[in-house]
């Protein structure tokens, strides 16, 4: 029953990072969102670790592992993108790339 509780709670964090996945087009803005989304997840397997074994808890590590990565290449994309394209907006940077082919 508990469990139950933190998935219902869970589950608008992982709707909001969904939607801004979906509706953002600042590059930066959607890896936060991938963030948020990830974060839901963690939340998910930190509440199924408290009903099963500890096989949750070494999950739960490495998804936080595999975020941390995430978010470090995301920053050196978005860092990239700035110095080529002067912009992290991708529908903008979709333009330049159509423009130049």
């Amino acid at each position: 029953m508990n469990a139950l509780i933190a998935l219902i709670a869970v589950l608008p964090l992982f709707l909001i990072g969904v939607y801004g996945i979906l509706a953002r087009r600042h590059f930066i803005r959607i890896i936060i969102s991938v963030e948020i989304a990830m974060s839901a997840v963690i939340l998910t397997i930190g509440t199924f670790a408290t009903v099963t074994s500890s096989f949750g808890e070494v999950l739960g590590v490495l998804v936080i592992i595999i975020i941390a990565l995430e978010a470090a290449l995301g920053l050196a994309i978005a860092i990239e993108m700035d110095r080529t394209y002067k912009s992290v907006d991708i529908l903008e940077i979709r333009k330049l790339k159509e423009e130049t082919q």
